[in-house]
């Protein structure tokens, strides 16, 4: 009895372990993360709004560069890789890489590309810091730094799955404008002085 549970427990690892998934590689050999949804409800005129709201939402890790006839939306954006055991840990580096979100009638396509790797080391004061070299993500990795290589892989991986779901449900909802009050006239009270 636990011997079969134990060899249930290692294949249901293996099989876990196996399902890493990883970015898939464009037609010119870069690493891209891409995603296309259809959204009829949805107008072109809403999403534009709720993509602007995206990037004012997201100011500090994502960056506006420009849009094009609020239909093309192009900037930068940056993700912290973190190492961590139970919430406890450090970043082990950061992934900077370019956003493009673009609208039709009814869907929108979300496109991460051109990820740039920059590891993370100690200063003097033993602070993490990046460091001053970035590297490609396309460099593969030698046979030393290939476990941190798939580290990192997963994890951005994830990082571009958490912002794809949030843009997903931003977009998809309804612009809501804040309505200004409307002003009430000063009343005076004679009995209260």
């Amino acid at each position: 009895m636990k011997l079969s549970f134990i060899v249930s427990l290692l294949l249901l690892g293996f099989y876990a372990s196996a399902q890493e998934k990883t970015l898939p590689v464009d037609e010119a050999g870069v690493y891209t993360f891409l995603e296309v949804k259809e959204l009829k409800l949805v107008s072109k005129e809403t999403m534009a709004a709720n993509v602007k709201r995206f990037f004012k939402e997201n100011g500090k890790s994502l960056k506006l560069q420009k849009s094009e006839k609020d239909t093309v939306f192009t900037g930068r954006g940056k993700m912290i890789i973190q190492k961590a055991v139970v919430g406890i840990g450090h970043p082990s580096g950061d992934a900077t890489y370019r956003i493009s979100i673009a609208l039709r009638n009814g869907k929108y396509r979300l496109i991460l590309t051109d990820f740039m790797l920059t590891p993370y080391e100690r200063d003097r004061y033993s602070n993490f810091v990046p460091g001053t070299v970035s590297i490609p993500l396309e460099r593969s990795p030698d046979k030393l730094n290939r476990a941190e290589w798939d580290a990192n892989m997963t994890a951005i991986m994830l990082g571009c799955r958490k912002l794809a779901d949030r843009l997903g449900a931003i977009i998809g909802s309804a612009v809501t404008e804040a309505k200004p009050e409307p002003k009430k006239t000063a009343t005076v009270s004679t009995e209260k002085w």
